[in-house]
C-alpha cells in the first residue's frame, strides 16, 4: 500500500520531495525528520535541459491566432484552452468548423422536446448544421497541442479553471444562447459543483502523473482566500493559480485585476503547495510558462507543469533562470543576464542583488528546522522583463 509521502511523490511526478537530514528513511510520512522539502528544480539538469515556452490558458481559435501565437508570441507547447464548447482543441489537426454544433441537430431538430421550429427563420435556415471544413491546416512539426479547455459557470463559485493534459469536456456552443438551448435546459457551462468538475478532469487525464487543474485569474472573478485553498485541499493535482493574466491586466482598465502576487504568498504562507501561472489568456502580449524538460515531448512538457519544473516570464524575451539549486541549506541563483534578483519567503523580501548569480542561507528556527516556509525567487532587467521561480517549500 502507498504511504501519504508515496502518494504525493507519484501525483507530482515523483523526485521533488526530499528528506531532511539526508539519512532519514526513504519511506515513511510526509512529515518524517526535522523537515521536508518540496523543490521542484530538485532535478533539474541545468546545462542540458530544454526551455519550452508555454501556456496553460491561451485562446486559439483560428489558423491566423495559431499563426500570431506561433511566430509572434513564440509559444511551443500550447494547451489551447478554447470554450463554447470547452472541448479540447485535441489532437490539433482533427478539429473542424461545427465539429461540436452537428450533436445537436437531432435535439434541435427531432424528438418531442425539438424546439428549432420556434427559432427566427434566419436560424432555421442554418440547420441542420454541416461538418465543416478543418479550422488548422498548418501546424509546424515544432509545436506540440496538448489537450485543454477553459471550464467555467459551476454552481458554487465565481470559478474558472483549465486542465492542461485532460480530454474532459463541457459546456456547448451556444454561447449567445441564440439557439435557446439554456432556456430549454442546457447550461452553456459545467452547470456542476467545481468538485464534481475536478474529478471529471482529473480522472481524463492523459497522464496519471502530468497536467493537472490550475485555478484562472482569480482576482478578476473574485475569488476568496478560503475558495482557493479550498480547491487546493481538494487533491494534490489541483497545481495552483494563475499569479499574472494579461487579459484581465490589460482590457479591463486596472492592471490589478491580472495579478494575483499578494494572493499567491498568502498561501504559500500557509506551507500549501501552490505553482503561479503566468498566461496571455485572450492575447497575444505578455505571460508564459517556460518549461524545465528533459526532452520536447506532450508527456515531458504536461510533467513539467505537474512537477512544477518552469518557471513564469511576463514577456518571455530571454532572460532566464540558468540555475536555482539548494545544497546544505543555501539557494544559488543564477540568470543569463545582469538583472535585480529579488528573493522573497514568507516573511517578505529577504535578499534584492544585482547582478547575474545570488546566494542566500536559508535562515533557521529552534528545532533544526527553516525559520521560513517557503522561498521564491523573482528577477527583473534593464528592458523590465519579470520572471518567477516557482516556490521551494519546507514542510515541518
Amino acid at each position: 500500500m502507498d504511504t501519504r509521502r508515496d502518494f504525493v511523490r507519484k501525483m507530482i511526478g515523483g523526485g521533488v520531495i526530499l528528506m531532511h537530514p539526508p539519512t532519514a528513511k526513504r519511506e515513511g510520512t510526509l512529515h518524517s525528520g526535522p523537515y521536508t522539502i518540496d523543490n521542484p528544480y530538485g532535478d533539474v539538469q541545468w546545462d542540458k535541459v530544454k526551455y519550452i515556452p508555454s501556456a496553460t490558458h491561451v485562446h486559439v481559435e483560428s489558423q491566423e491566432k495559431f499563426d500570431k501565437i506561433y511566430h509572434r508570441f513564440g509559444l511551443r507547447h500550447m494547451p489551447i484552452s478554447n470554450y463554447y464548447p470547452s472541448a479540447p482543441t485535441y489532437p490539433i489537426k482533427s478539429i473542424r468548423y461545427n465539429q461540436y454544433a452537428i450533436q445537436w441537430n437531432d435535439i434541435l431538430l427531432k424528438g418531442p422536446q425539438a424546439w428549432a421550429s420556434e427559432l427566427p427563420a434566419d436560424l432555421q435556415a442554418k440547420l441542420p448544421f454541416q461538418l465543416g471544413d478543418f479550422i488548422f491546416k498548418n501546424v509546424p512539426s515544432d509545436v506540440i497541442v496538448s489537450p485543454n479547455a477553459e471550464h467555467h459557470s459551476f454552481t458554487n463559485a465565481p470559478l474558472h479553471a483549465c486542465a492542461p493534459g485532460s480530454m474532459y469536456s463541457s459546456g456547448n456552443f451556444d454561447v449567445h444562447d441564440d439557439f435557446k438551448t439554456k432556456e430549454h435546459g442546457y447550461g452553456i457551462g459545467t452547470g456542476l459543483p467545481w468538485e464534481t468538475a475536478f474529478r471529471k478532469m482529473i480522472d481524463q487525464l492523459l497522464f496519471p502523473d502530468a497536467g493537472g487543474i490550475t485555478v484562472n485569474h482569480p482576482t478578476w472573478s473574485g475569488l476568496s482566500f478560503d475558495q482557493v485553498v479550498k480547491m487546493l485541499d481538494f487533491d494534490v493535482r489541483v497545481l495552483g493559480i494563475e499569479v499574472y493574466n494579461d487579459t484581465c491586466a490589460t482590457n479591463y482598465g486596472d492592471p490589478g485585476l491580472g495579478w494575483a502576487l499578494k494572493l499567491w504568498d498568502n498561501i504559500l504562507g500557509t506551507g500549501r503547495r501552490c505553482l503561479g501561472f503566468f498566461v496571455p489568456d485572450h492575447t497575444v502580449g505578455r505571460g508564459k510558462n517556460i518549461l524545465l524538460a528533459p526532452s520536447f515531448t506532450e508527456y515531458e512538457c504536461l510533467r513539467a507543469y505537474r512537477k512544477g519544473a518552469f518557471f513564469g516570464a511576463l514577456s518571455g524575451s530571454g532572460l532566464q533562470f540558468t540555475r536555482i539549486s539548494l545544497e546544505d541549506n543555501e539557494l544559488s541563483v543564477a540568470v543569463n543576464d545582469r538583472a535585480s534578483i529579488r528573493i522573497v519567503t514568507d516573511k517578505g523580501e529577504a535578499q534584492k542583488t544585482s547582478g547575474k548569480e545570488v546566494q542566500y542561507k536559508i535562515p533557521m528556527g529552534t528545532g533544526g528546522a527553516p525559520a521560513v516556509s517557503y522561498v521564491r525567487v523573482e528577477a527583473i532587467d534593464e528592458g523590465s522583463e519579470q520572471i518567477f521561480s516557482q516556490p521551494i517549500r519546507f514542510i515541518k
